[in-house]
């Protein structure tokens, strides 16, 4: 009898904490749902920075001794190492976007506001259809994004992040951004639906906003894979050569063929995203698109 109750109160708290990650959860998005909402306002001569400069004003203050440690069960994206951030203006090109972008069907999108707000912000992303509507941050500073919001607040559904080693200015030739796979139907746990090829057909766009540019693409491959045997996130590449063994890789390891084409010269975009149900921690999905 007692090993029974023993057992019924550990089920009873396993329950119970992972309803208290999907309340905070779900309360943590709130937060996304009003940031979207205030930079849908008009620009109202919003001003455009250049990322890795401090001419907008911080929202916060960022101290990456406080991180909360990554759950157990959905650990942090594994990161590959980086390179620094640029230390000053000069090394970035300025900005040319607009202050105010058009993500297809969505509401127009301020980018001068998400600028204002945090520095290291780079672009919207928006998938039309799935619900990733999201800014996205340029920073090497990972442990602190992938475990706090984008105003800063300590969070487990993090900040969509692209590294410092993905150029938006020039750009990269493979934009990588990671996200994470949530309990809830938020961040990056769309992507997952990709493995099914109907999902694919009617969510085949990804509008991608910029500091720079915007631009559409459309998906090419969606894929497991294990982070021991390939890095997807590759920013540049020696020759179209490489670019295209790249490709071919990804492609061949797509759940199904799209037959969509990439060319040696097409810039394409990179989502990842945990994925414990393949390789266990080491599981990423992944979904790539070629710029239209």
């Amino acid at each position: 009898m007692l090993a029974l109750v023993l057992v019924v109160g550990g089920l009873a708290a396993v329950a119970g904490s992972f309803l208290q990650q999907m309340f905070a959860e779900k309360d943590d998005m709130k937060e996304y749902a009003e940031l979207l909402e205030t930079a849908q306002q008009p620009a109202g001569g919003g001003i455009a920075v250049q990322p890795g400069t401090t001419d907008a004003p911080e929202a916060f203050p960022v101290q990456v001794d406080i991180l909360p440690e990554a759950e157990e069960d959905e650990p942090a994206v594994a990161l590959p190492e980086t390179s620094a951030a640029p230390d000053s203006p000069e090394q970035m090109p300025e900005a040319t976007a607009e202050p105010v972008a058009q993500a297809d069907d969505a509401m127009p999108v301020n980018l001068s506001a998400y600028k204002a707000q945090n520095r290291d912000f780079i672009a919207w992303l928006y998938i039309p259809g799935t619900g990733v509507n999201y800014p996205v941050v340029w920073s090497d500073d990972s442990d602190y994004y992938l475990n706090h919001t984008f105003t800063g607040r300590a969070s487990s559904v993090g900040t969509l992040l692209s590294l410092c080693r993905t150029d938006y200015a020039a750009p990269s030739q493979n934009i990588a951004i990671y996200g994470h796979h949530l309990r809830t139907n938020n961040m990056f746990t769309p992507l997952l639906s990709y493995k099914k090829q109907s999902f694919w057909q009617e969510h085949d766009s990804i509008v991608l906003d910029s500091l720079y540019r915007r631009e559409t693409y459309r998906v090419f491959a969606a894929l497991n894979m294990n982070i021991q045997e390939w890095d997807p996130s590759v920013a540049d590449f020696p020759s179209g050569e490489a670019f295209m063994a790249f490709v071919q890789r990804a492609q061949a390891l797509s759940f199904y063929d799209t037959g969509v084409e990439v060319n040696e010269e097409d810039e394409i975009v990179t989502l990842i995203t945990c994925d414990r149900s393949y390789a266990g921690a080491d599981g990423r999905m992944v979904v790539m698109a070629v710029k239209r």
